[in-house]
């Protein structure tokens, strides 16, 4: 059985990879076979098809948003090691070379994505933005932020901001990252560390 998760981990590893340099129309089963040095049958007997394989790339996103903000959204909780986790994982992510987010990486083929993968999409980016919105209002409510306007439109604003900030610091290194972390602090009237 471990060999099995193994290959299925190594696969959507690949794909993720693939998803974020190319678009998900821009890789075929034939790109993740040949790295791996497997056959397009052990692929496709983990995903029968490659809508299988984004919605399982969704669903791992999802259910990663969902062990990291469960314990906030049900509770509450302080707001600022909430965002500074939103922070710490945009780095990271670009660390590991995903300098594209994967929705950003979705969203070029989006008008050609099947109906499943699309859907799932947009729900992913409703309850990220949802989950920031209530981090921010928390955040007000509690005075760890001081910000103008809508919370919602607050946390479209820096979700689509951090999103530009990994491609940018792609090609303008990482310190690219901490200026627009150091810009989202100054915005939220954080405070600073």
């Amino acid at each position: 059985m471990g060999r099995l998760t193994d290959t299925r981990d190594q696969i959507m590893d690949k794909a993720a990879e693939l998803l974020m340099q190319r678009g998900f129309n821009g890789f075929s089963y034939r790109d993740i076979s040949t790295h791996l040095g497997v056959k397009n049958a052990a692929i496709h007997y983990h995903f029968p098809s490659k809508t299988d394989l984004a919605m399982a790339l969704i669903n791992e996103y999802q259910q990663t948003l969902r062990n990291q903000t469960s314990a906030f959204m049900a509770y509450g909780g302080k707001a600022t090691p909430q965002m500074e986790g939103l922070f710490m994982f945009t780095e990271s992510q670009f660390c590991m070379g995903r300098c594209i987010c994967p929705f950003g990486a979705l969203s070029v083929d989006y008008d050609d994505l099947p109906p499943e993968v699309r859907g799932a999409t947009e729900r992913f980016m409703s309850d990220s933005v949802k989950w920031l919105t209530r981090v921010l209002e928390v955040g007000r409510d509690q005075k760890e932020f001081n910000f103008q306007g809508n919370p919602s439109e607050q946390a479209v604003m820096i979700l689509a901001t951090l999103q530009g900030a990994r491609q940018m610091a792609r090609i303008h290194g990482k310190e690219t990252l901490d200026q627009v972390f150091h810009q989202i602090r100054t915005q939220l009237g954080m405070r600073t560390h």
